[in-house]
């Protein structure tokens, strides 16, 4: 994605709300102010799923909450969100609404063409319920745009049930763990001499999936993505001795403990293995284990940390931001700040956990509340397995690291990673090809 000088995004900003009737000058930070006694007023909020699903019916009834605790604030909610440059369209339309559901990536993208308002005098006090690493997503130039809210990382879901008949004690820990550990759960179950229980489920398939779930890999064995050129922009980082380290690792993965037709499945696919009891392990966000809680055939699920590589632990993150675009002002920003406030809280993250209700009538997380300070929430209290998503927000795998990348993984990344693994090219070949014409893309942006 371009970038937009910041003139003129101020430029065209101040343009568009001339024509909204804006009459006073936003300074772009925050800042309640009183509202009239008797005064209602209206805001609008946007999330990424649509407004009428179950996801959209669960974030609902959380803003019902805060509107009974604001009487003096309505909520319209809006669903599908906008990203990348038909958010900045929209921003730059003055019609955006107050409250928007970011994610990570276009925080750090639009906040340097001033998109946003500064949230930091509101909300840097509750910096430490959150990890750094986290924190820091949502910032930019040592201000924040982007308020943590909710979101998840992925993290190794297992078949407790399958570790037991297995007698195998605990989940792996270490990437020879867990190849050791997925090889005594691949077996030959009926007897017909070919192995129909798999110890890991994996995405093999020319899909996004593929890039994340290796890119954890990568992270895990201490390979770049992308480092700088010296020229203020970017080159290919993942064509060396730790990229090539990782990928092998992985390929050897699906040749030896996964279904044999993992090159043609992505995540769902994965996730449905696990689900049927066919893959013992899969790595999954907290709707892993809530989509085997549905199995039809029951067993015990669990979650653990993500093994650790050469280089450490690493998981792939979705955190999702509240931002509030520049333009808000007057009682407008003062509903704004006030509802993302009530959603941050420990009480509005807490009903986060209610979850979406499926078509079985029951509840089932969907996310997880993104504070670190929630162990003594009730729902985590009965049900500790979901802690260990947000834990991992502690050591995130960045799948995106610049803007730009997205191309990459559209045009090439996502083709090369299903050639090694499918056995049309070696490890080498692959991230040579992926350095040079992803260099190229790179370069042109």
């Amino acid at each position: 994605m371009k970038k937009w000088p910041r003139a003129l995004f101020a430029g065209m900003m101040a343009v568009s709300l001339t024509a909204c009737g804006a009459a006073q000058e936003n300074n772009g930070s925050a800042g309640e102010k009183a509202s009239e006694p008797g005064k209602t007023t209206s805001i609008r909020m946007q999330i990424t799923w649509a407004s009428d699903s179950p996801r959209g019916k669960a974030i609902r009834e959380i803003v019902d909450e805060f509107e009974k605790k604001n009487p003096d604030v309505k909520v319209e909610l809006l669903g599908s969100a906008q990203n990348g440059q038909k958010l900045l369209t929209q921003i730059l339309s003055g019609d955006a609404p107050e409250v928007m559901q970011i994610p990570y990536r276009d925080v750090r993208g639009l906040a340097p063409q001033g998109a946003y308002v500064d949230l930091s005098e509101e909300f840097n006090s509750e910096k430490d319920n959150y990890y750094e690493q986290l924190w820091d997503l949502g910032t930019w130039d040592g201000k924040l745009y982007g308020y943590p809210w909710l979101g998840h990382s992925v993290q190794l879901v297992y078949n407790k049930t399958l570790f037991d008949k297995a007698g195998i004690q605990h989940p792996p820990t270490t990437w020879e763990e867990l190849y050791e550990t997925a090889k005594k759960l691949t077996i030959d179950t009926n007897g017909d001499g070919k192995p129909d229980q798999f110890g890991l489920g994996l995405v093999g398939k020319q899909v996004y999936d593929i890039t994340w779930m290796v890119n954890m890999f990568m992270n895990q064995a201490g390979a770049k993505i992308v480092k700088e050129d010296g020229k203020g922009g970017y080159q290919v980082g993942l064509n060396s001795p730790e990229g090539k380290q990782a990928l092998e690792f992985y390929t050897k993965l699906v040749k030896e403990v996964t279904p044999p037709d993992t090159v043609n499945k992505d995540g769902g696919a994965v996730m449905a293995d696990f689900r049927n009891q066919v893959v013992a392990m899969q790595f999954q966000g907290p709707w892993g284990v809530s989509d085997a809680w549905k199995a039809t055939n029951k067993f015990e699920v669990a979650a653990a940390e993500v093994p650790a590589g050469p280089a450490g632990k690493a998981a792939d993150i979705g955190p999702n931001m509240l931002c509030i675009p520049s333009g808000v002002e007057g009682d407008k920003l003062n509903a704004a700040i006030r509802l993302i406030k009530f959603l941050g809280s420990k009480e509005g993250q807490e009903l986060v956990m209610k979850g979406e209700k499926s078509d079985d009538g029951n509840f089932y997380p969907y996310r997880v509340p993104i504070r670190k300070d929630l162990a003594d929430m009730p729902y985590f209290k009965e049900h500790p397995e979901f802690l260990v998503f947000i834990k991992g927000l502690e050591y995130p795998s960045i799948s995106t690291p610049v803007p730009q990348w997205s191309q990459v993984e559209a045009e090439v990344y996502q083709s090369v990673l299903n050639q090694v693994v499918s056995g049309s090219m070696s490890a080498e070949q692959g991230l040579k090809i992926l350095e040079e014409k992803g260099n190229a893309i790179l370069k042109q942006n």
